[in-house]
Protein backbone atom coordinates (compact mmCIF):
# COMPACT_ATOMS: atom_id res chain seq x y z
CA UNK A 1 0.00 0.00 0.00
CA UNK A 2 2.83 2.42 0.82
CA UNK A 3 4.33 1.85 -2.63
CA UNK A 4 1.01 2.64 -4.31
CA UNK A 5 0.56 5.80 -2.26
CA UNK A 6 4.09 6.85 -3.14
CA UNK A 7 3.55 6.16 -6.85
CA UNK A 8 0.26 8.07 -7.03
CA UNK A 9 1.78 10.93 -5.02
CA UNK A 10 4.73 11.21 -7.40
CA UNK A 11 2.44 11.22 -10.42
CA UNK A 12 0.25 13.94 -8.91
CA UNK A 13 3.23 16.05 -7.86
CA UNK A 14 4.67 15.72 -11.36
CA UNK A 15 1.58 17.44 -12.79
CA UNK A 16 1.47 20.09 -10.06
CA UNK A 17 5.17 20.86 -10.45
CA UNK A 18 4.76 21.20 -14.23
CA UNK A 19 1.90 23.69 -13.91
CA UNK A 20 3.81 25.72 -11.33
CA UNK A 21 6.86 25.71 -13.59
CA UNK A 22 4.87 26.99 -16.58
CA UNK A 23 3.36 29.73 -14.42
CA UNK A 24 6.79 30.80 -13.16
CA UNK A 25 8.29 30.64 -16.66
CA UNK A 26 5.48 32.80 -18.07
CA UNK A 27 6.14 35.35 -15.35
CA UNK A 28 9.83 35.38 -16.22
CA UNK A 29 9.36 35.72 -19.98
CA UNK A 30 6.54 38.27 -19.80
CA UNK A 31 8.39 40.45 -17.32
CA UNK A 32 6.20 39.91 -14.27
CA UNK A 33 8.89 38.41 -12.07
CA UNK A 34 11.74 40.06 -10.25
CA UNK A 35 14.17 37.19 -9.67
CA UNK A 36 14.53 36.16 -13.29
CA UNK A 37 16.62 33.02 -12.76
CA UNK A 38 16.01 32.02 -9.13
CA UNK A 39 12.29 31.18 -9.27
CA UNK A 40 12.44 29.23 -12.56
CA UNK A 41 15.44 27.25 -11.26
CA UNK A 42 13.59 26.38 -8.06
CA UNK A 43 10.36 25.47 -9.88
CA UNK A 44 11.99 23.32 -12.56
CA UNK A 45 14.31 21.73 -9.99
CA UNK A 46 11.29 20.53 -8.02
CA UNK A 47 9.73 19.24 -11.23
CA UNK A 48 13.01 17.53 -12.11
CA UNK A 49 12.97 15.70 -8.78
CA UNK A 50 9.43 14.32 -9.10
CA UNK A 51 9.90 13.63 -12.82
CA UNK A 52 12.99 11.54 -12.11
CA UNK A 53 11.27 9.64 -9.31
CA UNK A 54 8.23 8.93 -11.48
CA UNK A 55 10.38 7.82 -14.45
CA UNK A 56 12.24 5.34 -12.24
CA UNK A 57 9.63 4.10 -9.78
CA UNK A 58 6.29 4.19 -11.67
CA UNK A 59 5.93 1.20 -13.98
CA UNK A 60 2.48 1.65 -15.51
CA UNK A 61 3.10 3.47 -18.79
CA UNK A 62 -0.51 4.55 -19.18
CA UNK A 63 -0.40 6.41 -15.87
CA UNK A 64 2.98 8.01 -16.37
CA UNK A 65 2.38 9.03 -19.99
CA UNK A 66 -1.03 10.41 -19.04
CA UNK A 67 0.78 12.40 -16.35
CA UNK A 68 3.12 13.83 -18.99
CA UNK A 69 0.15 14.92 -21.10
CA UNK A 70 -1.55 16.48 -18.07
CA UNK A 71 1.69 18.36 -17.41
CA UNK A 72 1.69 19.68 -20.96
CA UNK A 73 -1.90 20.95 -20.69
CA UNK A 74 -0.73 23.68 -18.32
CA UNK A 75 1.53 25.21 -20.96
CA UNK A 76 -1.16 26.74 -23.22
CA UNK A 77 -3.01 27.96 -20.14
CA UNK A 78 -0.16 30.40 -19.41
CA UNK A 79 1.32 30.86 -22.89
CA UNK A 80 -1.74 30.61 -25.11
CA UNK A 81 -2.30 28.60 -28.26
CA UNK A 82 0.55 29.43 -30.62
CA UNK A 83 3.41 27.81 -32.48
CA UNK A 84 5.51 27.60 -29.32
CA UNK A 85 3.44 24.50 -28.51
CA UNK A 86 5.79 22.68 -30.89
CA UNK A 87 8.51 23.02 -28.29
CA UNK A 88 6.20 21.56 -25.67
CA UNK A 89 5.35 18.61 -27.92
CA UNK A 90 9.05 17.94 -28.53
CA UNK A 91 9.67 18.05 -24.79
CA UNK A 92 6.86 15.55 -24.11
CA UNK A 93 8.31 13.23 -26.73
CA UNK A 94 11.72 13.51 -25.03
CA UNK A 95 10.09 12.78 -21.67
CA UNK A 96 8.46 9.62 -23.04
CA UNK A 97 11.67 8.41 -24.70
CA UNK A 98 13.63 9.12 -21.53
CA UNK A 99 11.20 7.13 -19.41
CA UNK A 100 11.26 4.22 -21.87
CA UNK A 101 15.07 4.18 -21.88
CA UNK A 102 15.16 4.26 -18.08
CA UNK A 103 12.85 1.26 -17.87
CA UNK A 104 15.00 -0.62 -20.40
CA UNK A 105 18.11 0.05 -18.34
CA UNK A 106 16.36 -1.26 -15.25
CA UNK A 107 15.03 -4.35 -17.05
CA UNK A 108 18.31 -5.48 -18.58
CA UNK A 109 20.61 -4.65 -15.68
CA UNK A 110 21.84 -7.29 -13.24
CA UNK A 111 22.04 -4.57 -10.62
CA UNK A 112 20.28 -1.21 -10.40
CA UNK A 113 22.65 1.71 -10.72
CA UNK A 114 20.62 4.61 -9.37
CA UNK A 115 23.40 7.09 -10.10
CA UNK A 116 23.32 6.25 -13.81
CA UNK A 117 19.53 6.28 -13.94
CA UNK A 118 19.24 9.65 -12.20
CA UNK A 119 22.01 11.19 -14.29
CA UNK A 120 20.45 9.96 -17.54
CA UNK A 121 16.97 11.20 -16.62
CA UNK A 122 18.08 14.64 -15.46
CA UNK A 123 20.27 15.19 -18.51
CA UNK A 124 17.40 14.80 -20.96
CA UNK A 125 14.89 16.52 -18.69
CA UNK A 126 17.07 19.64 -18.44
CA UNK A 127 17.71 19.67 -22.20
CA UNK A 128 13.99 19.36 -22.95
CA UNK A 129 13.10 22.16 -20.54
CA UNK A 130 15.80 24.47 -21.93
CA UNK A 131 14.45 23.82 -25.42
CA UNK A 132 10.92 24.74 -24.33
CA UNK A 133 12.19 27.92 -22.65
CA UNK A 134 14.11 29.01 -25.75
CA UNK A 135 11.19 28.33 -28.13
CA UNK A 136 8.69 30.05 -25.84
CA UNK A 137 10.99 33.05 -25.61
CA UNK A 138 11.46 33.16 -29.39
CA UNK A 139 7.74 33.28 -30.08
CA UNK A 140 7.20 35.82 -27.29
CA UNK A 141 9.39 38.15 -29.37
CA UNK A 142 8.41 37.12 -32.88
CA UNK A 143 4.64 36.92 -32.44
CA UNK A 144 3.87 39.04 -29.39
CA UNK A 145 6.14 42.04 -29.85
CA UNK A 146 3.47 44.31 -28.37
CA UNK A 147 4.02 42.78 -24.95
CA UNK A 148 6.74 44.44 -22.84
CA UNK A 149 8.05 41.05 -21.87
CA UNK A 150 11.04 40.06 -23.92
CA UNK A 151 13.32 42.98 -23.10
CA UNK A 152 13.54 42.17 -19.40
CA UNK A 153 14.58 38.56 -19.90
CA UNK A 154 16.84 39.59 -22.77
CA UNK A 155 18.66 42.05 -20.49
CA UNK A 156 19.10 39.53 -17.71
CA UNK A 157 20.36 36.89 -20.13
CA UNK A 158 22.84 39.30 -21.70
CA UNK A 159 23.97 40.35 -18.24
CA UNK A 160 24.63 36.73 -17.26
CA UNK A 161 26.51 36.05 -20.47
CA UNK A 162 28.62 39.21 -19.95
CA UNK A 163 29.51 38.12 -16.41
CA UNK A 164 30.73 34.78 -17.74
CA UNK A 165 32.61 36.50 -20.55
CA UNK A 166 34.37 38.87 -18.16
CA UNK A 167 35.32 36.01 -15.84
CA UNK A 168 36.66 33.99 -18.77
CA UNK A 169 38.57 36.98 -20.14
CA UNK A 170 40.11 37.76 -16.75
CA UNK A 171 41.88 34.39 -16.85
CA UNK A 172 43.99 35.52 -19.82
CA UNK A 173 44.28 39.23 -19.03
CA UNK A 174 47.42 40.63 -17.40
CA UNK A 175 47.23 41.44 -13.71
CA UNK A 176 46.69 45.17 -14.20
CA UNK A 177 43.71 44.50 -16.50
CA UNK A 178 42.06 41.81 -14.34
CA UNK A 179 41.04 44.45 -11.82
CA UNK A 180 39.16 46.34 -14.55
CA UNK A 181 37.15 43.22 -15.46
CA UNK A 182 36.41 42.54 -11.80
CA UNK A 183 35.20 46.10 -11.26
CA UNK A 184 32.80 45.86 -14.19
CA UNK A 185 31.50 42.51 -12.93
CA UNK A 186 30.91 44.04 -9.49
CA UNK A 187 28.64 46.73 -11.03
CA UNK A 188 30.96 49.69 -10.53
CA UNK A 189 29.32 52.93 -11.69
CA UNK A 190 30.54 54.84 -14.72
CA UNK A 191 31.73 57.76 -12.58
CA UNK A 192 33.71 55.55 -10.21
CA UNK A 193 35.19 53.49 -13.04
CA UNK A 194 36.32 56.49 -15.09
CA UNK A 195 37.53 58.42 -12.05
CA UNK A 196 39.65 55.60 -10.75
CA UNK A 197 41.12 54.35 -14.01
CA UNK A 198 41.38 57.46 -16.20
CA UNK A 199 40.74 60.78 -14.45
CA UNK A 200 42.77 60.25 -11.28
CA UNK A 201 45.87 58.91 -13.11
CA UNK A 202 45.84 61.96 -15.41
CA UNK A 203 45.52 64.35 -12.46
CA UNK A 204 48.35 62.58 -10.64
CA UNK A 205 50.53 62.83 -13.73
CA UNK A 206 49.73 66.54 -14.05
CA UNK A 207 50.53 67.17 -10.40
CA UNK A 208 53.82 65.29 -10.72
CA UNK A 209 54.72 67.30 -13.79
CA UNK A 210 53.90 70.55 -11.96
CA UNK A 211 56.19 69.57 -9.11
CA UNK A 212 59.06 69.07 -11.53
CA UNK A 213 58.43 72.27 -13.48
CA UNK A 214 57.58 74.75 -10.74
CA UNK A 215 60.46 75.62 -8.38
CA UNK A 216 59.85 75.24 -4.70
CA UNK A 217 58.14 71.82 -4.82
CA UNK A 218 54.76 71.01 -3.39
CA UNK A 219 53.95 74.47 -2.03
CA UNK A 220 53.93 76.16 -5.41
CA UNK A 221 52.07 73.23 -7.03
CA UNK A 222 49.39 73.36 -4.34
CA UNK A 223 49.06 77.10 -4.75
CA UNK A 224 48.65 76.72 -8.50
CA UNK A 225 45.99 74.00 -8.32
CA UNK A 226 44.26 74.61 -5.01
CA UNK A 227 41.63 72.36 -3.54
CA UNK A 228 38.66 74.03 -5.24
CA UNK A 229 40.42 74.15 -8.58
CA UNK A 230 41.38 70.47 -8.28
CA UNK A 231 37.75 69.50 -7.72
CA UNK A 232 36.64 71.55 -10.70
CA UNK A 233 39.34 70.06 -12.90
CA UNK A 234 38.32 66.57 -11.83
CA UNK A 235 34.66 67.20 -12.64
CA UNK A 236 35.49 68.69 -16.02
CA UNK A 237 37.77 65.78 -16.90
CA UNK A 238 35.14 63.29 -15.77
CA UNK A 239 32.45 64.99 -17.86
CA UNK A 240 34.77 65.00 -20.88
CA UNK A 241 35.55 61.30 -20.37
CA UNK A 242 31.85 60.46 -20.35
CA UNK A 243 31.23 62.52 -23.50
CA UNK A 244 34.13 60.82 -25.25
CA UNK A 245 32.91 57.38 -24.16
CA UNK A 246 29.36 58.13 -25.30
CA UNK A 247 30.65 59.34 -28.66
CA UNK A 248 32.91 56.32 -29.08
CA UNK A 249 30.27 53.72 -28.18
CA UNK A 250 27.27 55.54 -29.62
CA UNK A 251 25.13 55.00 -26.48
CA UNK A 252 23.93 57.22 -23.67
CA UNK A 253 26.45 57.29 -20.78
CA UNK A 254 25.13 58.26 -17.35
CA UNK A 255 27.51 58.49 -14.41
CA UNK A 256 25.20 56.71 -11.94
CA UNK A 257 24.65 53.70 -14.21
CA UNK A 258 26.77 50.58 -13.78
CA UNK A 259 29.55 50.35 -16.35
CA UNK A 260 28.29 46.87 -17.23
CA UNK A 261 24.94 48.28 -18.39
CA UNK A 262 26.72 50.72 -20.72
CA UNK A 263 28.66 47.87 -22.31
CA UNK A 264 25.50 45.79 -22.60
CA UNK A 265 23.76 48.69 -24.36
CA UNK A 266 26.68 48.94 -26.76
CA UNK A 267 26.59 45.20 -27.56
CA UNK A 268 22.82 45.29 -28.07
CA UNK A 269 23.12 48.39 -30.30
CA UNK A 270 25.88 46.79 -32.37
CA UNK A 271 23.90 43.59 -32.94
CA UNK A 272 20.72 45.43 -33.88
CA UNK A 273 22.55 47.82 -36.18
CA UNK A 274 24.08 44.89 -38.05
CA UNK A 275 20.77 43.13 -38.59
CA UNK A 276 18.92 46.34 -39.42
CA UNK A 277 21.55 47.04 -42.08
CA UNK A 278 21.19 43.55 -43.51
CA UNK A 279 17.39 43.86 -43.49
CA UNK A 280 16.97 40.65 -41.45
CA UNK A 281 16.40 42.07 -37.98
CA UNK A 282 12.94 40.58 -37.45
CA UNK A 283 14.17 37.08 -38.17
CA UNK A 284 17.71 36.86 -36.87
CA UNK A 285 17.51 38.84 -33.63
CA UNK A 286 14.81 36.61 -32.06
CA UNK A 287 16.72 33.52 -33.22
CA UNK A 288 20.03 34.71 -31.76
CA UNK A 289 18.43 35.82 -28.51
CA UNK A 290 16.57 32.53 -28.16
CA UNK A 291 19.73 30.54 -28.91
CA UNK A 292 21.68 32.61 -26.38
CA UNK A 293 18.96 31.99 -23.82
CA UNK A 294 19.07 28.24 -24.55
CA UNK A 295 22.84 28.15 -23.99
CA UNK A 296 22.54 30.22 -20.82
CA UNK A 297 19.75 28.03 -19.43
CA UNK A 298 21.62 24.84 -20.39
CA UNK A 299 24.80 25.93 -18.63
CA UNK A 300 22.81 26.88 -15.54
CA UNK A 301 20.95 23.57 -15.82
CA UNK A 302 24.21 21.63 -15.95
CA UNK A 303 25.39 23.31 -12.77
CA UNK A 304 22.05 22.72 -11.07
CA UNK A 305 21.49 19.08 -12.05
CA UNK A 306 24.85 18.07 -10.51
CA UNK A 307 23.58 19.06 -7.08
CA UNK A 308 20.06 17.98 -7.95
CA UNK A 309 21.28 14.48 -8.82
CA UNK A 310 23.00 14.13 -5.46
CA UNK A 311 19.85 15.36 -3.74
CA UNK A 312 17.68 12.82 -5.58
CA UNK A 313 20.08 10.02 -4.69
CA UNK A 314 19.75 11.08 -1.05
CA UNK A 315 15.95 10.99 -1.38
CA UNK A 316 16.10 7.49 -2.89
CA UNK A 317 18.34 6.32 -0.06
CA UNK A 318 15.90 7.72 2.49
CA UNK A 319 12.90 6.12 0.75
CA UNK A 320 14.63 2.75 0.73
CA UNK A 321 15.57 3.06 4.39
CA UNK A 322 11.97 3.97 5.26
CA UNK A 323 10.64 0.98 3.32
CA UNK A 324 8.60 3.16 0.98
CA UNK A 325 10.36 1.69 -2.04
CA UNK A 326 11.79 -1.80 -2.08
CA UNK A 327 14.12 -3.78 -4.31
CA UNK A 328 13.73 -7.47 -5.00
CA UNK A 329 15.89 -10.01 -6.82
CA UNK A 330 14.92 -12.40 -9.58
CA UNK A 331 16.81 -14.86 -11.76
CA UNK A 332 17.44 -13.90 -15.37
CA UNK A 333 18.83 -15.73 -18.36
CA UNK A 334 21.48 -13.80 -20.25
CA UNK A 335 22.42 -14.36 -23.89
CA UNK A 336 26.14 -14.69 -24.62
CA UNK A 337 28.16 -15.01 -27.81
CA UNK A 338 29.86 -18.32 -28.54
CA UNK A 339 33.35 -17.17 -29.40
CA UNK A 340 35.59 -19.42 -31.50
CA UNK A 341 38.80 -17.70 -30.42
Amino acid sequence: MRNKIFAYSVLALNVVAAWVSWWVLAGAIFGGMRHIWLYPILAFSFWGIVFTLSAIFVKNKRYIHAGFLASAVGYPVFFGLNLSLLGMLIAILMFVLTEIQVKREIARGLTINFYQLVSHTLKYFVTAICLVIAIAYYFSIAENSARPSATFLETKTLETEMDWGLKAASIFLPEDKKELANEITDNVTVDDFLSKNFVSPQIDEGAAAAKNIVPGGPTEATMLIGDATAVQIREEMLAKSKRDLSKQLGVNVIGERPMKEVLMSYIDKTERSFFEYSGSEKFYIPVILAFGLFLTARVLGTAVDIFLGLFILAIIKFLRAAGIIELSKEQKEAAVIEYSI
